[in-house]
């Protein structure tokens, strides 16, 4: 459990550092861009920046994970909670536009792209690094518990947000206030970092090293060549969880105000509560995932999860009192895909499952979740219900894996 602890303790801190960035678009348009800009047009090119650390992850998970395949789990998983700390905390004490002219975004931009590097190498190390340690019985509950801690780290970047412009006067958060939220991200993380040194290596890896069974090729290229079925499988078995949380969790305030004309402060608050539904069912998706098994817990969640959903997009139009509570019915729903990832950890022998994972992983939270809001603010002028289909395209992909998973299990 302090293995645990420590680890989904580390990957909340790195999310926070990642995401944080998002909710202060605003200030940092103005804060990195010449005054004279639209004002659209310089919150246009800041989200530009804050996607460029989506666009970084599939990379930099790959290029982290080799070393994690080669030199180990721990060094490599400590590494990168490091990188994400100094880049955040660098963010801090970044000089302006009004300072440094062009320089400041282009600083700004080039520390984004280390973010995305570290994160993209974090998030599959914690759950590589969570898995290795447990016995494969347990698995589930593992994993159900780091999906929990890290998804915690989303829900501490929106409320330290709300807390420093509930606090900090606006004029105060243009000069000073925006660099708080670095500061605190980059101060916890270089504080997870050393309270990590006293982890142990997992001891799937240091079997492989004492028995000289460390990849010899390049971990990716084994990955590619030989195992592009688990690659397809990680992907349909994280995409749900994944799918619940970019709709729910990042896109669902801007839904709410877009589809229902719900209030900004009101449509906040239910993204949080979907986020925090999210959190509460991770760990009973751990349980589920280690007394079923795999594809009988799937092909349970799957249909469970739909019905939230259809209840959440169903009923909200009609019933504005209800709107805030179906969105935490509909993310605790996608939070039962918590441990689902647990598939993913077995479908990649120890010595390239690191970068099986991160590439897996990093394809669904990286290139899937970065184009998902793009593909659905794109689709609900013509077809309104567009979340509620992407939803239940997720949910049908978890259906057919299961499916899939029984019939190999009925095979073998």
């Amino acid at each position: 459990m302090r293995t645990l602890a420590l680890t989904s303790l580390g990957g909340a801190l790195e999310l926070f550092d990642f995401v944080i960035f998002v909710y202060f678009v605003p200030t940092l348009a103005q804060v990195f861009f010449p005054p004279a800009l639209p004002g659209w047009l310089a919150e246009l090119q800041t989200f530009t920046v804050f996607a460029v650390g989506y666009f970084a992850r599939p990379v930099g998970g790959v290029l982290v994970a080799h070393f994690g395949d080669r030199i180990g789990r721990k060094r490599t998983f400590n590494f990168t909670l490091t990188l994400m700390a100094l880049a955040t905390l660098a963010m801090g004490f970044l000089p302006t536009y009004t300072d440094w002219g062009l320089a400041a975004p282009l600083l700004l931009s080039l520390l984004r792209l280390v973010q995305g590097i570290a994160v993209g190498g974090e998030v599959s190390g914690g759950y590589l690094f969570g898995a290795e340690h447990v016995a494969d019985a347990r698995r589930g509950s593992a994993m159900g518990f780091i999906a929990c801690g890290m998804t915690f780290g989303v829900l501490l970047g929106v409320l330290v947000a709300m807390l420093i412009h509930m606090m900090v006067p606006e004029a105060d958060i243009l000069g000073f206030g925006w660099r708080i939220a670095f500061a605190i991200g980059g101060g916890l993380g270089l504080a997870c970092v050393f309270l990590r040194k006293s982890l142990d290596e997992t001891p799937v890896f240091r079997a492989l090293k004492a028995e000289d069974r460390l990849a010899r090729d390049l971990p990716i290229r084994t990955v590619m060549r030989h195992h592009g079925r688990g690659v397809v499988v990680s992907v349909l078995a994280f995409w749900p969880f994944i799918a619940h949380f970019a709709v729910l969790s990042l896109m669902g305030p801007t839904l709410l105000q877009t589809l229902y004309h719900t209030p900004p402060v009101t449509a906040l608050f239910a993204g949080c509560l979907a986020t925090a539904g999210l959190i509460m069912a991770a760990p009973i998706s751990g349980l589920m995932f280690d007394r079923l098994g795999q594809a009988h817990a799937l092909a349970l969640v799957a249909p469970l999860a739909f019905m939230c959903d259809l209840a959440c997009f169903l009923l909200a139009p009609g019933h504005p009192d209800l709107r805030v509570p179906l969105m935490g019915l509909a993310g605790f729903g996608g939070g039962l895909f918590g441990a689902a990832s647990v598939i993913m950890i077995r479908s990649f022998p120890p010595p390239v499952a690191y970068s099986g994972v991160s590439l897996s992983l990093n394809l669904v939270s990286g290139i899937i979740a970065g184009v998902t809001p793009m593909v659905i603010s794109a689709a609900l002028p013509v077809l309104p219900s567009a979340p509620l289909w992407y939803l239940a395209a997720a949910c049908a992909a978890a259906s057919g894996l299961a499916r899939w998973l029984r019939g190999r299990v009925s095979a073998g």
